[in-house]
């Protein structure tokens, strides 16, 4: 099972909007490694790279790469029979500043 955060779907379009003003074919090929990493990740959910937060809170949160764009990242937690993705951005963003508690709800 795949859940996602309020918010999760805003961030893909958004990515794949940018990437389709260099050229279509790279915003559909991200569409579909998001798909397949997300896969992945409820195939096998301790995969990602737990991630330290201030908040401890937070201690449930890890990080993934999106399959063949490696400058975005997957902020998921691992659910029993999968996952809730929280967040997709792009590696050059303070993602500090973008992950918190209200994510985990």
């Amino acid at each position: 099972m795949i859940k996602f955060a309020p918010g999760v779907f805003d961030e893909l379009a958004e990515i794949a909007t940018y990437l389709a003003g260099y050229d279509e074919t790279i915003a559909e090929r991200f569409l579909d490694a998001c798909d397949l990493s997300f896969e992945q990740l409820e195939a096998f959910p301790e995969i990602g790279s737990p991630r330290r937060f201030q908040d401890t809170e937070l201690a449930s949160i890890r990080m993934s790469l999106v399959k063949d764009f490696d400058h975005y990242l997957i902020f998921y937690v691992p659910l029993i029979g999968g996952v809730r993705i929280l967040h997709v951005i792009h590696s050059a963003l303070d993602y500090n500043r973008i992950v918190d508690v209200g994510d985990l709800s």
